[in-house]
């Protein structure tokens, strides 16, 4: 129908717009605000940096998992088997844990900082369990 044509046309026109006022305004306030967007990008670079660490870190274990499982495989008791690897990964984690601190200064300030900066290190521990095992796993093969 004709009304639905039209109706596309001006919705279009309308939604472009909106988004052009949002973006002119977003501009805006990055030149009046010069400060606050250095700031923005320098907690977004160091959160990279971190990432980056926090995801290649695990990986280094690839050089030494094979002589880590012929230690486990002779020790006594599947105990303490598990504690050697979960000893790896919660070393990975507490450095993951520190750096991230060290990188934020020591100081992490607001409740939404601190939940995204906990949540982090519950995916870095998950992703750190991840990759020791499935590298312990093919080592073994």
């Amino acid at each position: 129908m004709i009304l639905t044509e039209i109706g596309k046309f001006v919705g279009a026109k309308v939604a472009t717009a909106v988004i052009f006022l949002a973006v002119a305004a977003g501009a805006y306030w990055c030149y009046q605000n010069p400060d606050s967007v250095r700031a923005f990008g320098n907690a977004l670079k160091l959160t990279l940096v971190w990432i980056v660490v926090a995801a290649a870190l695990p990986w280094s274990s690839w050089l030494f998992m094979r002589p880590l499982l012929d230690f486990q495989a002779k020790l006594s008791s599947a105990h303490g088997a598990a504690m050697t690897s979960l000893a790896l990964i919660g070393a990975y984690w507490l450095f993951d844990i520190l750096f991230a601190l060290w990188l934020a200064g020591w100081s992490i300030q607001g409740a939404l900082s601190w939940i995204v900066v906990i949540l982090g290190f519950i995916a870095a521990a998950a992703y750190n369990f991840i990759i020791c095992e499935s590298l312990a796993r093919n080592a073994n093969t």
